[in-house]
């Protein structure tokens, strides 16, 4: 047993449950699995591209004019669906000196205050991709001819995606499955 002064001291952690534990964990690992093998494509692509490119303009005077505005899509995309990941792996940049000297019930009131924050921002990028989705409906890019509204796809499926994953561990916090020493109650 730790002292309470030493308790108090341990950052909140909200985790999904214990491993193997109920369809919802699976398909959340199932889905970030897909994810990251399409990073990893996205990568890959834009690498060959971006690479190959270089090559034909240094080596032989030309190029393939589409490379650029399809790995420059390819980026829109990879930075999304990797904020996604980086969400479910708890993975972003935080700032919890102040929150872990709180005592459990206060370290759980900023937890829930943190996740209605992030619900509002991804309702604000849910909301303004769908916006920009219908007002670049009918552009097209220079070069592919590719519709300008596949760069917003993306902010409206990370935006869905990181609410399911907000709301899981919403529930999580509400439902005392977390504690001030990052293990289930």
């Amino acid at each position: 047993m730790q002292p309470e002064s030493k308790k108090n001291a341990e950052p909140l952690r909200v985790s999904r449950s214990t491993q193997g534990e109920g369809i919802m964990n699976w398909a959340i690992d199932l889905v970030a699995k897909g994810l990251e093998g399409l990073i990893a494509a996205f990568l890959a692509a834009m690498l060959v591209m971006v690479f190959g490119n270089v090559v034909l303009r240094y080596g032989f005077n030309s190029g393939v004019t589409m490379s650029e505005e399809v790995s420059r899509m390819l980026f829109v995309w990879l930075t999304f669906l990797g904020a996604v990941v980086a969400m479910k792996d708890h993975a972003h940049l935080g700032m919890d000196s102040l929150v872990r000297k709180l005592p459990l019930a206060g370290k759980k009131l900023c937890a829930v205050i943190s996740v209605a924050l992030m619900l509002w921002a991804n309702w604000l990028l849910f909301d303004g991709s769908l916006a920009q989705i219908e007002i670049n409906r009918q552009t097209q890019a220079p070069v592919t001819g590719i519709p300008m509204s596949i760069l917003y796809w993306p902010g409206v499926i990370a935006s869905v995606l990181m609410t399911l994953l907000l709301l899981q561990g919403l529930w999580n916090i509400l439902f005392n499955q977390v504690s001030g020493e990052g293990k289930r109650e």
